[in-house]
């Protein structure tokens, strides 16, 4: 450790550049905290309104479906030529009226709401990419059986459980897909087919799944979320540099104001140094300068000096010495009170030696 004196003499306040990066860093990581925090709940925001839009869009899919099956049921079903796309519906079979031939020979087959929409679900994927099919827990065609998670909506369906269920998953290309389910109820033109196997008016028959590929959707959340990074990065450095210059201004104003208390501090230092070594000077001086004026009268008379006058001296010489050693190894800072209120350096205190 350095001599405090030596402290005094050279220490240096902290520069505005430090003062700048101690006060800066902090902010640095501050707002770096904050606006990641920004940024990922706005990315959980757009992923939840991206699943909003989705349930909005499959809702009106699934009220469209519902539409066209109540009409088809409201007319029993509806007749429409063969062809090889629309072969006779085998699990119509039973129905004595499935098939019909026109006065011109031409054949023709009934078309029921759940043949209807597993052919509006063809046409569906072809043009738009989405589809959507019949499932039942109970179902007479095997194409309608539902897989687990849709039976597991199905059966919440049964129990009052919920009105309706949707979930995203991928598919086997690893593209994200999403899935919504709804329970198809049963009303007064569905008792036509199914009032012989036990339904009553608003049982649950089944429902209807509709998949939507997020490929799009999710492209555009992509743009979404980049232009909520872009404007929130924007945002940051802007705050940033705003901080930035005020922290360099006030790091200005500190470190002055700093230098000036330390320069207080020295001065106050150096005086109570000062007081200090006159105070332990002092007794050793006027004791040679008592026997020095002594000395001249001597001489002066021709008188003999005394020995053991010349021993004082020699003695309060040593006094002196030590003093200016301890001063020299001093290593810390103490005062002591001295006259007054004032305080002076405790040499003894502060020296290393001592």
């Amino acid at each position: 450790m350095k001599p405090i004196f030596t402290n005094l003499g050279t220490g240096k306040s902290a520069s505005p550049f430090r003062l700048t990066l101690f006060f800066l860093i902090p902010s640095l990581i501050a707002l770096t905290a904050i606006f990641l925090s920004l940024i990922a709940w706005e990315s959980k925001k757009i992923g939840e309104d991206e699943i909003s839009e989705l349930k909005e869009v499959s809702r009106a899919f699934f009220e469209q479906i519902m539409v066209s099956r109540t009409w088809n049921a409201g007319h029993g079903g509806v007749y429409v030529e063969v062809t090889p796309d629309t072969p006779p519906n085998p699990y119509l079979g039973n129905d004595p009226h499935r098939d019909m031939v026109s006065t011109d020979g031409r054949r023709y087959t009934k078309i029921n709401p759940a043949y209807m929409t597993r052919q509006l679900s063809e046409i569906a994927n072809k043009t738009h990419g989405y589809k959507f099919h019949i499932v039942s827990l109970t179902p007479i065609n095997l194409y309608n059986a539902p897989d687990a998670w849709e039976k597991n909506a199905l059966e919440e369906f049964e129990k009052g459980k919920a009105a309706e269920a949707v979930t995203v998953y991928k598919e086997r290309d690893g593209k994200r897909a999403f899935k919504y389910i709804a329970p198809i109820k049963i009303e007064d033109p569905c008792l036509k087919c199914h009032a012989g196997e036990g339904f009553r008016h608003g049982a649950i028959r089944g429902g209807v799944s509709i998949i939507i590929p997020m490929v799009q959707y999710d492209r555009i959340q992509s743009m979404k979320i980049r232009r909520t990074v872009i404007s929130i990065l924007a945002v940051g450095a802007v705050s940033f540099l705003f901080i930035a210059a005020i922290t360099i201004y006030l790091s200005g104003r500190l470190s002055r104001k700093i230098e000036k208390n330390i320069e207080q501090k020295k001065l106050a230092a150096a005086v109570e140094l000062a007081g200090a070594t006159a105070h332990e000077l002092r007794q050793p001086m006027t004791v040679i300068q008592n026997l020095v004026t002594l000395f001249s009268e001597r001489l002066k008379n021709r008188e003999p000096l005394a020995e053991e006058e010349m021993n004082i001296i020699v003695d309060q010489t040593k006094k002196m010495n030590d003093v200016i050693k301890k001063m020299l190894n001093i290593t810390s800072y103490k005062t002591k009170d001295y006259l007054r209120g004032k305080k002076i350096v405790d040499i003894d205190g502060s020296s290393k030696g001592s």
